[in-house]
């Protein structure tokens, strides 16, 4: 009988454990849960593997609510206090694309400047140059005269150095110590004698026309320069035709067509 209700008991005794085994599961998940919490809000270094850091740290997971209500607070304090990235750069890209539109409209377009200067271009008056006429040779005389003759027009005579030499000879006689001015009207009278007759020869002319003085004497300076300008520049003492001079007295002289003096010296040409 002993033994039965021995047997009996320890039926009842396993009964039991397994029932309190079965109540203990859910108890023992929750702590777990309880002690995970308690970690994250409490540093592990500060509490000892007690009892009571098991109390403490059940407590502080009940005091702010429970695990998730703990996380979603502190999801929501890093949201509140770290200003989002992609907020600051919308808003910068936002700003940017202002200030490009602001330009855009403020900057004046290149397009109507080119078409104003095209049509500048093309109304713009061309502006004819003048053509220049090419400056003619204007004669000039070494001395002006009262009645000088527009007409008068001498041919070039060309020399011999025969003639040359003689012609000088002949003015240095004449008017050696008349000047320049003086040797050159000497000068022209001859070069429109030789005109006049047709002949360039010295020795026609003195014999034609009468020359007296002597060609013994070299010429000077002055001689030289006057022969070469009524020779071999063409050029002329006065505006006017010259064949004859005198000094002294003459009738025959007076009766012709007075042109200038120059010193004692009287020059004519001829009136028929």
């Amino acid at each position: 009988m002993r033994t039965n209700n021995k047997h009996i008991n320890n039926g009842k005794h396993q009964v039991t454990e397994k029932k309190t085994s079965r109540a203990l599961k859910p108890i023992s998940f929750i702590s777990a849960i309880i002690l995970a919490s308690a970690c994250l809000l409490i540093p592990t270094t500060t509490l000892a593997p007690s009892v009571d850091a098991y109390a403490d740290s059940r407590a502080a997971a009940y005091s702010v609510g429970g695990i998730d209500t703990f996380s979603q607070s502190i999801a929501e304090n890093c949201a509140e206090t770290i200003p989002t990235e992609s907020a600051d750069k919308k808003a910068q890209e936002q700003t940017t694309v202002a200030t490009k539109a602001t330009q855009k409209a403020t900057q004046p377009t290149t397009a109507p400047e080119k078409e104003k200067k095209t049509e500048t271009k093309a109304t713009k008056p061309v502006e004819k140059k003048e053509e220049t006429k090419p400056t003619e040779n204007v004669q000039t005389y070494l001395v002006n005269i009262d009645n000088p003759d527009t007409s008068y027009s001498p041919s070039k005579v060309e020399l011999s150095d025969y003639d040359r030499a003689k012609l000088e000879r002949l003015v240095m006689g004449e008017a050696g110590t008349m000047g320049y001015e003086g040797c050159a009207l000497v000068a022209q009278s001859i070069r429109d004698a030789m005109n006049l007759s047709g002949s360039n020869s010295i020795d026609y002319i003195i014999d034609e026309y009468k020359y007296y003085a002597s060609t013994d004497v070299e010429p000077n300076a002055d001689v030289k320069a006057a022969v070469s300008y009524i020779f071999d520049n063409n050029g002329s003492a006065v505006q006017h035709r010259i064949i004859c001079f005198y000094t002294g007295v003459s009738n025959w002289h007076e009766t012709q067509n007075f042109i200038i003096s120059c010193g004692n010296v009287r020059f004519f040409d001829l009136t028929v």
